[in-house]
């Protein structure tokens, strides 16, 4: 079994990854609450890590409107966020002479 501290820990993660991630989709509490079908409230709740038992069904929720995999909820030191390229011809030329520049 999982000692209080691991709980601990794997909550303090949730709470920081929840947070970094809704930032980073652009998403204020109120709008990712509305999205998953919580509270506005057990969102901050989550991000501060006072919500203790957030159930899978509201796991798998937050992860769909964050556009994220469950395990990224979890893991300590994300190493990078996710990044989105649309390509198109002039933004593939656009990148080839970008990547020149800094891979010389």
């Amino acid at each position: 079994m999982r000692d209080e501290k691991t709980k601990m820990k794997e909550q303090e993660t949730l709470a920081k990854n929840v947070k970094r991630y809704r930032q980073v989709k652009g998403l204020k509490q109120k709008e990712l609450a509305v999205k998953v079908g919580l509270s506005a409230d057990t969102i901050c709740k989550i991000e501060t890590g006072k919500q203790h038992n957030v159930g899978l069904k509201f796991l798998t929720a937050i992860c769909r409107a964050l556009d994220i995999s469950i395990e990224e909820l979890f893991l300590e030191n994300p190493q990078r966020l996710r990044i989105e390229i649309v390509a198109s011809e002039k933004g593939i030329e656009s990148l080839k002479k970008t990547c020149k520049k800094f891979f010389k």
